[in-house]
C-alpha cells in the first residue's frame, strides 16, 4: 500500500514539474525577445540637431509591428562626446548592448579585439553590397572584412563666397575643376583690398593635407601598412605649403570666411545644411552669398572628396543575434528608413536609391536653400567619386597624432627631412595600439 502511495506520489510530481515547465516554457516563449541598442544623442556631425532620435523611435515602432516579440530598446541622453567612454566601459563589463553605433576610427580596436561580429558570411546571403555607395560600405571593413554596415555618410564639400567672386570677376567653378584652377582663383583674390598694406582678402581655409592628399589620388594606406613618403603625399604637402603661402604671415580661419574675406572654406554637407537653410543662416551666414561645389582634384576625374560615415556594429557577444542582426539590416537597407533620415538628418542616406528619389531632389531644392542649392544629382556624383575621411580606420589618438607632427613639418618647411620620422612614430604608435 504504501509502495502504490510512494508511486502516486511520485507520479503527481513529476506531473506537476512536466505542468511547471510546459508553462514556465509558454511564459518564457512569449516574453519579448530583448534587442539593446547602443546609440548617442545628437548628431553624429556635431552640429544642432533635435531629430536624430525622432528617426531612430520611428524605425523602431515599423521594426517591432513586423517582428511581433520582439523589444528594442536604448538608453537615451547619451552625449556624443561621452559614448566612446560609455561603451568602452559596458564592454569591459560584458553589458555591451546587443547592436551599437560606432565611427570608423573607432571600429579597427573593436574588430582587432575581437568585440564585433564579423559580418561578411552576411554579405555574401542577406546583404548585397550593391544597394550601398562604395565608399560607404568600405568605411565598415576592417583588413578587408566587414565588420559594420553603414548608417549616414557625410562628405566633405568646397563652400563659396558667391559675393567674394563675383566681385573679382570669377566664374564659380564648375564640376570637375583642377587643383591648378583652385590655386590660381586663391592666388587672384589673395590681396589687401583697402590699401593699408596688409592683406584682408584671402584665397580659403582649412584646405588641409588630408583634401590635398585625396586630390592627388593619393592613399595613406599600401598593402595594410601606412605609407607617408610616397610621391602624391609629399605632392599634396608641397601644395598645401604654396597655398598657405599666399596668406604671408596672416592666420587664416574660418571666422574669416564667416566674416566674408575668404572665397573657399571646405565644409561638410551636414554645415551645409545646417546653415544654409532659416533660422541658422541668419546666425552664420547673413552677410554674403554663398553656395557648395565638389571638392577641386588634381584631374577633373580624381576622386577628391573626402567622406565620413556613421555605422552600426553587432557585438560578438550579443544574447538577441539574431534580431539585432535583423534590426541593423533594416536601419541600413530600408528605403523608408533611409528616405526619413535623410529628410530629417543632415548627413546623407548611404543608398543611392534614396539620394535619387523625386523626394531627396525635392528636399534639396526647398527654397530655404536658394536657387544657388545643392541638387541631389550632385550629391550623388560627390558620393560616387568620393574616398574615406579615415583611409585605413586610424583611430582618433592616432590621427590627432598625425595631424600635429604633419602640421609641424609643414610650419618648419621641412617636408622631406621629417616625413620618414612621421612614418616611424606612426607605425610605432600602430604596433602599440594592436598588439
Amino acid at each position: 500500500m504504501k509502495k502504490k502511495r510512494k508511486i502516486r506520489g511520485s507520479r503527481l510530481f513529476l506531473g506537476l514539474l512536466l505542468l511547471f515547465l510546459v508553462a514556465g516554457g509558454i511564459w518564457w516563449w512569449r516574453q519579448p525577445k530583448l534587442v539593446r541598442l547602443g546609440v548617442y544623442a545628437g548628431s553624429s556631425w556635431d552640429v544642432p540637431t533635435q531629430t536624430e532620435e525622432k528617426v531612430l523611435d520611428q524605425a523602431i515602432a515599423r521594426f517591432e509591428k513586423t517582428h511581433p516579440g520582439v523589444k528594442i530598446v536604448y538608453e537615451s541622453g547619451i552625449p556624443k562626446n561621452q559614448y566612446a567612454s560609455w561603451l568602452a566601459n559596458q564592454i569591459l563589463h560584458g553589458q555591451e548592448p546587443d547592436l551599437y553605433m560606432v565611427s570608423s576610427t573607432e571600429l579597427p580596436v573593436l574588430a582587432a579585439r575581437g568585440a564585433v561580429e564579423d559580418l561578411t558570411p552576411l554579405m555574401d546571403k542577406q546583404v548585397d553590397p550593391s544597394h550601398f555607395y562604395p565608399v560607404a560600405l568600405e568605411a565598415g571593413k576592417y583588413k578587408n572584412r566587414q565588420y559594420a554596415l553603414p548608417f549616414e555618410s557625410n562628405p566633405v564639400l568646397m563652400c563659396v563666397n558667391k559675393d567674394l567672386l563675383e566681385k573679382e570677376g570669377i566664374a564659380i567653378p564648375k564640376e570637375g575643376w583642377t587643383l591648378e584652377e583652385f590655386y590660381t582663383i586663391c592666388q587672384k583674390v589673395t590681396r589687401d583690398t583697402d590699401g593699408d598694406g596688409e592683406l584682408d582678402q584671402f584665397g580659403s581655409t582649412d584646405y588641409t593635407w588630408r583634401e590635398a592628399l585625396a586630390a592627388h589620388g593619393g592613399q595613406l594606406f599600401r598593402q595594410d601598412s601606412i605609407n607617408l613618403t610616397s610621391k602624391e603625399m609629399k605632392r599634396s604637402l608641397y601644395f598645401v605649403e604654396k597655398l598657405e603661402a599666399l596668406h604671408g604671415n596672416f592666420n587664416v580661419t574660418s571666422k574669416d570666411f564667416d566674416e566674408g574675406k575668404v572665397a573657399f572654406y571646405p565644409m561638410t554637407l551636414a554645415q551645409y545644411r545646417t546653415y544654409k537653410p532659416y533660422p541658422y543662416h541668419v546666425a552664420k551666414y547673413s552677410n554674403f552669398t554663398w553656395t557648395c561645389i565638389p571638392m577641386p582634384g588634381a584631374s577633373g576625374s580624381t576622386p577628391s572628396t573626402l567622406v565620413d560615415t556613421s555605422l552600426f556594429a553587432l557585438s560578438s557577444r550579443a544574447s538577441a543575434s539574431k534580431e539585432a542582426k535583423e534590426f541593423m539590416e533594416f536601419l541600413t537597407q530600408d528605403q523608408q528608413v533611409q528616405q526619413e533620415l535623410f529628410r530629417q538628418s543632415q548627413g546623407t542616406s548611404v543608398l543611392p536609391s534614396v539620394v535619387n528619389s523625386s523626394e531627396s531632389r525635392d528636399l534639396l531644392k526647398a527654397d530655404d536653400f536658394g536657387v544657388d542649392s545643392l541638387t541631389n544629382r550632385t550629391l550623388d556624383q560627390i558620393m560616387k567619386k568620393a574616398v574615406l575621411s579615415t583611409p585605413g580606420n586610424l583611430p582618433d589618438d592616432i590621427w590627432d597624432r598625425l595631424d600635429y607632427l604633419i602640421h609641424n613639418a609643414l610650419k618648419a618647411k621641412d617636408i622631406d627631412n621629417q616625413l620618414p620620422q612621421i612614418q616611424k612614430i606612426i607605425e610605432e604608435m600602430l604596433r602599440e595600439k594592436f598588439r
